[in-house]
């Protein structure tokens, strides 16, 4: 049964398919940066346009005799396969594959794409142009072609849909919070954290605990743990004087607590806090004596007696017993295709026997009128193995990046966000309902 919902989840609906082609219809072709002597630091013009052989009548191009491109797209090739991509028509340089934000890898003969999944891909090349009849600048020669084995689909940004509540998303505390952090106590209470008041980035300095009995009345239990106070080697990695504390979650294990928690800028990194009194509210000790991931955002997943870090855009590694430090090289959690699923924010939850990968990205969205908007957006991806490879990522809650799913007292599933219409940076939830198919929707 497991089984056969996860092949399902692995391929796109025909509804799905239908909202992907509706996105291409606003989407369709590449981003373009000129240059007209070679890739220096800055293009002569940017814009985006149908084809990566498109020549703009521009005043700045006055005069080229050839022209530098630095051509980005996402494509989605018929067949699964290398492709062999270049450019027919000009002279090829660079050619890469970018996997997020985070993650790019040089197009090599190894390279392999699945079939009918987007990929960014990033070329550069360089022809020749000349002044035609009217004095407008055309190829000199047949224009720049892109070149693939299969047939393909190009679109200028990412294809994003879904993910769209049914009522909107409500904030259910006026208090100043980023990457809201919620769990059911062992208590009976409801426990929240996140990066706290974050007027600053530079200079978060503390992490907070918040205690409810029912989502909506929220009492603040303190400052658990203040960098002036506490930090020690923390101090000696961030070295210009800031304090800055990001995204801390608090975890029920073992009969106590743990805060992970990420360093920001001057440091990306992150490391764990145990509570010594297996209360909530600490206080808190620094168990590990050092940071003990590499970069921010990291979550914690228990099973079997065993707990696993997650963080970055999708690197895990099992803890050891202690909790002090990794007890091997964390490993990237990818989708079939390679693909990862977002660049910060992971949170892993098991559901019906299935593990839901959750990470966050930036994206491209456009409206009923056409227009393009951005926002910050959770997305999710689907394994029956912790380790993967994991389903396609799908959006499950735009404007509700870097979130965490939890089960409510009564059995009810939620997700957390902190953007939504008319609000922003304020903890806030959704329910989220589990779908016969295996895949989430936000109620």
């Amino acid at each position: 049964m497991i089984r056969e919902k996860l092949e399902k989840i692995m391929t796109y609906s025909d509804d799905e398919q239908e909202q992907l082609n509706a996105y291409l219809e606003h989407s369709k072709g590449v981003k373009l940066e000129i240059y007209l002597s070679g890739f220096v630091k800055d293009p002569t013009l940017t814009l985006t346009t149908a084809g990566i052989g498109d020549v703009p009548d521009a005043p700045e191009l006055a005069g080229a005799t050839k022209l530098f491109v630095r051509a980005t797209f996402w494509a989605a090739f018929s067949e699964e396969g290398n492709q062999h991509l270049s450019v027919k028509n000009a002279r090829n340089g660079n050619i890469k594959v970018a996997y997020n934000e985070l993650h790019t890898e040089p197009y090599t003969e190894a390279t392999v794409f699945a079939k009918g999944v987007f990929y960014k891909i990033i070329m550069e090349y360089a022809f020749n142009v000349k002044a035609d009849e009217s004095g407008r600048l055309v190829p000199d020669g047949e224009t720049p072609e892109l070149q693939a084995d299969s047939e393909y689909r190009l679109s200028a940004e990412y294809p994003t849909f879904g993910g769209k509540p049914s009522t909107p998303v409500k904030p259910i505390a006026d208090i100043h919070l980023r990457d809201p952090f919620i769990t059911a106590g062992h208590d009976g209470y409801y426990y929240m954290t996140g990066t706290y008041d974050p007027n600053d980035w530079h200079n978060t300095r503390e992490i907070h605990v918040y205690r409810s009995s029912d989502l909506s009345g929220w009492v603040d239990l303190g400052a658990v743990w203040v960098y002036e106070k506490q930090a020690t080697w923390q101090k000696e990695l961030i070295t210009d004087g800031s304090s800055p504390i990001w995204a801390p979650e608090l975890h029920y294990i073992g009969g106590t607590y743990w805060i992970c928690y990420s360093l920001g800028w001057g440091a990306m990194a992150g490391s764990i806090l145990k509570s010594t009194t297996g209360l909530p509210e600490g206080p808190y000790e620094d168990v590990c004596g050092k940071p003990i991931f590499d970069y921010i955002d990291a979550t914690l997943y228990t099973e079997g007696g065993k707990v696993w870090a997650i963080y970055s855009d999708g690197l895990i590694s099992e803890l050891r017993s202690d909790m002090t430090d990794l007890k091997a090289a964390p490993e990237p959690l990818k989708s079939v295709s390679g693909e990862q699923v977002g660049f910060e924010g992971c949170y892993m939850m098991k559901i019906d026997g299935l593990y839901y990968l959750f990470s966050s990205s930036y994206c491209i969205h456009f409206g009923t009128d056409g227009k393009r908007y951005q926002t910050y957006d959770s997305f999710y991806a689907v394994s029956d193995k912790l380790e993967g490879p994991y389903s396609e990522r799908r959006l499950l809650l735009e404007n509700g990046g870097h979130n965490n799913l939890f089960r409510a007292f009564d059995g009810s599933l939620f997700t957390t966000a902190f953007y939504g219409d008319g609000f922003s940076e304020r903890p806030a939830v959704a329910e989220v309902e589990v779908l016969p198919s295996g895949l989430l929707r936000v109620k």
